[in-house]
């Protein structure tokens, strides 16, 4: 593992509290596998990771799974309605137990050697143990992972001393109610990505991207054909900032929307360290996007779409968010990642003034900062 001595040595202008006199993380922050390592113990181990929607896990036996870097979890609805996660490891002979999501009926049994356990973690039976001198059946229950439903989403965390996210977000969730004022109605319905399924861009790179709308002008014009760039507005909220854009236009080259339609504006919400909660004109439906480290310098960008249980998702809406806007960032991300690797770049400087305008860089400094805090063991 990367000590955060060897990770700081490489510091040659300072990222300071103050975004106006600020420099960016190094270059190799974005490159090095030892920082990536740091990255999972200290950032990914220890915060709250985006899973899906409780309408995915709304029956008993109801179960689905995630990765976080390299740790394999899974959620699943006990009998008693209640919601429960583990490491997705056989305590046997380490084989996974399950994959993608479904529903178990009785018991989640291993593929291997069959391995049985109980919803709750327990396990129920193991082939042949009765021949097994002082095998006890207590010993080799599944380890738990701490899970919290918020929002009607479903997070984890492999830090079980870890705070609620209620409590480091505490406006974020009467945030996104507040704009859509159905939101308990939402179910998911199916999963997209934003570009290839694996984007040659880590994943700080692309979190660079996300929380900044400077470049949105110059490298989205359908998108700045449909919301008004001008008065387009950030907050910071803790470990969250939201972006709005109160201003639309339903014919645009974007996609077009009614002027009747129930979301006229759009809203962005980004959760650290690598979750985003978004919104755009037409019908009800938000995308819950979790950017998935795969390595270094490789990331999936994989969305989550809700519309109101019923109705019918916006094809042409999906199309140019998936498509045309995932397209454009992953060039973009991908040209950046490429670009880091330059001897010509280390640092650069954040575009910001004295207020939170839509069309800086404060938000990438929050980011850059709590990326440092992390590492730093702060």
């Amino acid at each position: 593992m990367a000590s955060s001595n060897v990770v700081h040595a490489a510091f040659p202008k300072p990222l300071t509290e103050d975004a106006s006199r600020s420099y960016t993380l190094p270059a190799r922050y974005y490159t090095d596998p030892e920082i990536f390592e740091l990255e999972k113990e200290r950032i990914f181990f220890r915060t709250w990771q985006y899973v899906g929607h409780k309408s995915q896990v709304a029956k008993p036996g109801d179960y689905m799974t995630a990765t976080i870097v390299d740790q394999g979890v899974f959620v699943i609805r006990g009998r008693d309605g209640a919601l429960r996660a583990f490491y997705n490891v056989c305590q046997h002979r380490a084989h996974e137990l399950l994959q993608g999501s479904g529903n178990v009926k009785a018991v989640i049994t291993c593929p291997y050697h069959a391995w049985a356990y109980a919803p709750d973690g327990s396990l129920r039976s193991a082939r042949n143990c009765e021949h097994v001198q002082g095998f006890d059946k207590s010993d080799f229950g599944l380890k738990p992972v701490r899970v919290e439903e918020f929002c009607n989403l479903v997070f984890v965390n492999l830090d079980e001393d870890a705070m609620p996210l209620a409590e480091q977000a505490p406006n974020l969730e009467a945030s996104i109610r507040d704009f859509v004022l159905n939101y308990d109605d939402l179910v998911f319905t199916g999963t997209s990505t934003f570009g290839d399924d694996v984007m040659q861009a880590g994943w700080k790179v692309v979190v660079d991207n996300y929380v900044e709308c400077y470049h949105c002008g110059p490298a989205h014009p359908a998108f700045a054909d449909m919301i008004d760039m001008a008065c387009y507005k950030h907050t910071i909220d803790g470990i969250s900032a939201f972006q709005l854009g109160p201003d639309t236009k339903p014919e645009n080259s974007a996609y077009d929307f009614k002027a009747d339609d129930p979301i006229q504006r759009a809203a962005f919400w980004y959760l650290w360290p690598t979750t985003t909660i978004n919104i755009v004109p037409g019908s009800v439906s938000v995308n819950i996007t979790h950017i998935v480290p795969r390595s270094p310098t490789t990331t999936s960008f994989v969305n989550d779409r809700l519309v109101v249980a019923g109705e019918a998702e916006d094809e042409a809406r999906n199309a140019y968010l998936f498509d045309l806007l995932g397209h454009e960032d992953q060039l973009l991300c991908e040209s950046v990642q490429r670009g880091l690797m330059s001897n010509a770049y280390d640092q650069g400087r954040f575009i910001v003034g004295p207020e939170v305008d839509g069309q800086e860089e404060h938000v990438v400094h929050l980011f850059h900062h709590m990326v440092k805090q992390a590492l730093d063991g702060a």
